[in-house]
């Protein structure tokens, strides 16, 4: 890349900025070298589970340039969800704050395609992919070199600012940026509140989740039928799960999440308080456009019940 010519990588967080997005940072879109091993290890330990996805396109997942031909620049985005109140997560059966809301594959793509589009308008013609988790991206990984955060011990990308309720999206773009300049250090010091607080000991070593152990894995992407003691381990909660999120002293302190998706659906406690009352059909149209419509009305129903 030759930085001369590069966009100041200013220039495009602010305009993320404008959109609505709560932080913004640029990287080069370069081969991941320093998280090829250990997603070799996660994978070769059997951590992933069920998500036989997760073993396909694995050189995509460390260079962009295969993902997207081209791609000179990954635009990290992080947006808060951090709900005003964790009523809804507080008394079993328990829902994951991320899903209180519209489905965040949805919000922050349509953020994404208006940021691309306002790239467009300021630098010309503008190549690019949206990609908010459901793509072979390591968001994580590109958001932490963007300078957004770090690694927590619970694998979570933590902000300094916003702590870890928070959404990570990237567009992967043919045009010349300045990378961003600053980096955030590692500061979760000999902390090991995450590791403590997981119900099932999924967190097998610092920023090492076995899915296997994991509730949200279970919830959610488990699709064969939970044994007893997989239902056992649940600790109350019916879609996902935050309890390592919940114990991390940077959650503590940031403010509610600025984006009126993530206001809590008015059925969400009905779901909660008699999940026998939902059909099929009234789930779908309930939840068509959130993230609990992932695990889908046979199971949400099971995982609520007493």
């Amino acid at each position: 890349m030759d930085l001369q010519q590069a966009i100041p990588s200013v220039e495009v967080e602010n305009l993320a900025l404008a959109i609505g997005f709560d932080g913004c940072g640029i990287s080069q879109a370069k081969y991941l070298a320093l998280h090829d091993g250990h997603f070799s290890h996660w994978l070769n330990a059997g951590f992933h589970g069920e998500m036989g996805y997760m073993e396909r396109n694995r050189e995509k997942r460390l260079n962009p340039q295969l993902l997207v031909p081209g791609a000179k620049s990954v635009i990290s985005v992080i947006l808060s969800y951090k709900p005003q109140s964790d009523s809804l997560s507080l008394v079993a059966p328990k829902i994951s704050r991320y899903a209180y809301g519209r489905d965040y594959h949805l919000t922050l793509k349509e953020m994404l395609f208006e940021l691309l589009n306002q790239l467009r308008a300021n630098y010309g013609a503008v190549d690019g992919r949206a990609f908010v988790d459901s793509a072979p991206v390591l968001d994580r990984a590109w958001a932490e070199k963007a300078g957004l955060g770090w690694i927590g011990k619970n694998s979570m990308l933590i902000s300094p600012k916003l702590g870890s309720y928070i959404f990570i999206g990237e567009l992967i773009v043919n045009l010349d940026i300045e990378p961003t300049s600053r980096t955030i250090p590692n500061r979760c010091g000999t902390c090991t509140r995450c590791i403590d607080a997981c119900p099932t000991g999924a967190i097998v070593a610092p920023r090492t989740i076995d899915a296997r152990k994991c509730i949200s894995y279970l919830t959610i992407e488990k699709k064969s039928a939970l044994t007893s003691d997989e239902r056992n381990s649940l600790n109350g909660w019916a879609f996902g799960c935050d309890a390592c999120q919940e114990a991390c002293p940077w959650n503590q302190k940031p403010l509610p999440t600025r984006c009126t998706d993530f206001t809590p659906l008015d059925n969400l406690s009905t779901l909660k308080s008699n999940p026998l009352q939902f059909t099929p059909d009234l789930f779908s149209k309930t939840f068509e456009q959130s993230p609990i419509a992932r695990a889908g009305f046979t199971k949400v129903q099971t995982l609520l019940k007493p």
